[in-house]
C-alpha cells in the first residue's frame, strides 16, 4: 500500500464533489444540463506479467446529459422552449470586446429572449437569435441564416385592388324599371357595401347594387361614399345567367346575347371614375379621412378609362393602375333568399405594431393595429449526431467541435427536430434529490480516501518506529 492510491482517490472525489455542486447550483438555471464525472482505474505494468494492485483512479471525462428538461409556461411571448430535439442558434460578436467584429455561432436550449434597443431578438448576453427572413408579403425565404429582428413599428398602407363577392340572387324576384337611384330602394333589388382603401390608405365605402332587368339578367351599379360611380349613374356591367346550367352561377358578364357559363367573372371600377366621383371639381366633394383628396390612380401609371359597360367574362385578376376589380365569380341565381356568403377586399390602411408571437413551427408573426398580420421570420434550429461533442462556453451555450459529427439545420417540426413552445421555458434537467444523494456518497468517498492516507501514514510511522 502507498500514498498514491489515496491521493488519486482524494483528487477524484474532489472533482466529483465539484461536478455535483455545479449541478446543484444550476438546478434553477433555464436550459442547463446536468453533468457527471466519469473515472477510470490506473494500473502500472508489472514486470513478467504479474498482477498489480493498481495505483488509483483518474478522471476520464465530465459528460453532460442532454436529455430534455421539464417545460413550464410563463406567458411571455419571447420565452421559447424546444419540445424535442434541437438547439437555438445564437450569434455573438467580439466587437464589444474590442475585436474586429467577427461573429461566432453558438447553440443553446435557454429560450429567455428579449429585444434590444434596435429590435434584435437577443439573450441575456446580447447574442442574437438566428433564423430565416421573410419577404414583404410574409413568405419565408429559407437559405442564408440571418439575425431575427422585430419589424418596424409601421406597416405601410395597401390600396385595394380587388373586391370578392359571393351571394345568391333570388331568381323569383321581379324586374325593376325605375332609373337607378341609391336612395330609392325601388330602383334596385339588392345591395352590399364594403370598406376599401385608396393609395393613401383612406377608407372609402363601396356599395354595389343589383337590379333585375330581365329573366336571368341583372344590371350592376356602384357608389363610393354615396356618390355614383361613374358620376352619370350608368351601370358598370351586367350579369347574365341565361347561359348557365339550371340557372346556377357563375354568370357571364357584359351586355348582349347570352354566353356560356364562365369560369370566372370580373367587373371594373376605374380609378378615374372613382376619383371623379369622390373629388368633383364642382359641387359637394368627399374629403378623405386624412383630410386629403382621394387617390386611386397609382403614381407610376395611368388610370383606366371610364367604367362604361363593364368587362367581359374571363379570369378575375385584380385591375391595374389603381382600378378596382369586382370579382363576382361566386354569384349564383337560384330560387332562394338573397344571402351573402363572402365579401372581402385586399387593402388596408396604415398600421402600427401592436404585438408579435412565435407559433409551434418557429414562425415570427407581427400584428398591426389595422388588423393585418405579417410573418417576418422563422427560427432555424440545429441538431447534432453526437451532442456530447458540444463544448460548454458558459452562458447556457455550447460551441460546435468536430466531435459533434453531422449537423442538421432546419425549421422546427421538420424531421426529428422538435416543435417550439412559445410562452414557455425548458427547466434544468438536474434532479436535485438525486444530486443530494450523490453529494452524500461523494462526501463518504472523500472521507474514505482520506482515511486510507491516514492509515498508510500510521503504517509508515510504525515501520519507522521499529528497533
Amino acid at each position: 500500500m502507498s500514498f498514491q492510491q489515496g491521493l488519486s482517490g482524494l483528487s477524484a472525489a474532489a472533482v466529483n464533489l465539484e461536478v455535483i455542486a455545479n449541478n446543484i447550483s444550476n438546478a434553477s438555471t433555464i436550459g442547463a444540463k446536468s453533468s457527471r464525472a466519469e473515472f477510470s482505474d490506473l494500473y502500472a505494468e508489472a514486470a513478467g506479467g504479474q498482477r498489480s494492485a493498481g495505483i488509483g483512479s483518474s478522471l476520464a471525462a465530465v459528460t453532460q446529459d442532454h436529455t430534455q428538461g421539464s417545460i413550464s409556461t410563463t406567458g411571455r411571448n419571447l420565452d421559447l422552449a424546444i419540445n424535442g430535439d434541437g438547439y437555438f442558434q445564437i450569434q455573438v460578436s467580439n466587437e464589444s470586446e474590442g475585436g474586429d467584429g467577427a461573429k461566432t455561432t453558438l447553440y443553446s436550449r435557454n429560450g429567455q429572449f428579449k429585444t434590444d434597443k434596435d429590435g434584435w431578438i437577443v439573450n441575456n448576453d446580447g447574442a442574437r437569435l438566428l433564423g430565416y427572413g421573410a419577404d414583404s408579403s410574409g413568405a419565408i425565404r429559407k437559405g442564408q441564416l440571418q439575425e431575427l429582428k422585430i419589424p418596424d413599428a409601421r406597416l405601410t398602407q395597401k390600396a385595394t385592388k380587388e373586391i370578392v363577392q359571393s351571394f345568391n340572387l333570388n331568381s323569383l324576384d321581379g324586374k325593376k324599371t325605375a332609373n337607378f337611384d341609391p336612395k330609392n330602394g325601388d330602383s334596385f333589388n339588392y345591395s352590399s357595401s364594403i370598406k376599401v382603401y385608396d393609395q393613401l390608405g383612406q377608407a372609402v365605402e363601396i356599395s354595389t347594387f343589383y337590379r333585375k332587368s330581365d329573366a336571368g339578367k341583372w344590371d350592376v351599379f356602384a357608389t363610393a361614399n354615396g356618390f355614383k360611380v361613374p358620376v352619370a349613374g350608368t351601370k358598370i356591367g351586367s350579369l347574365d345567367f341565361t347561359g348557365s346550367v339550371a340557372g346556377e352561377g357563375p354568370p357571364s358578364v357584359g351586355q348582349g346575347t347570352a354566353a356560356p357559363v364562365a369560369t370566372a367573372t370580373a367587373l371594373t371600377l376605374s380609378a378615374a371614375d372613382l376619383e371623379a366621383a369622390l373629388n368633383p371639381t364642382t359641387g359637394t366633394s368627399s374629403v378623405g379621412t386624412t383630410g386629403l383628396r382621394y387617390q386611386f390612380a397609382v403614381s407610376t401609371g395611368t388610370a383606366g378609362a371610364g367604367a362604361g359597360a363593364g368587362a367581359g367574362a374571363g379570369a378575375a385578376t385584380p385591375a391595374p393602375n389603381g382600378d378596382l376589380s369586382l370579382n363576382l365569380a361566386g354569384v349564383t341565381q337560384q330560387a332562394g333568399d338573397y344571402s351573402v356568403s363572402k365579401l372581402t377586399q385586399d387593402g388596408y390602411p396604415v398600421g402600427t405594431l401592436s404585438g408579435f408571437s412565435f407559433n409551434d413551427k418557429g414562425v415570427l408573426t407581427a400584428r398591426f393595429t389595422n388588423g393585418e398580420t405579417r410573418d417576418t421570420g422563422q427560427l432555424a434550429i440545429a441538431s447534432f449526431r453526437n451532442p456530447q461533442g458540444l463544448q460548454s462556453v458558459g452562458g447556457n451555450a455550447w460551441k460546435e467541435t468536430q466531435a459533434v459529427g453531422t449537423k442538421v439545420v432546419d425549421v422546427p417540426g421538420t424531421g426529428n427536430l422538435g416543435d417550439i413552445v412559445a410562452g414557455a421555458l425548458e427547466e434544468s434537467n438536474v434532479d436535485l434529490t438525486a444530486e443530494l444523494v450523490n453529494l452524500i456518497t461523494a462526501q463518504r468517498t472523500y472521507q474514505a480516501n482520506a482515511q486510507s492516507i491516514k492509515t498508510q501514514d500510521q503504517v509508515t510511522q510504525t515501520f519507522l518506529n521499529m528497533r
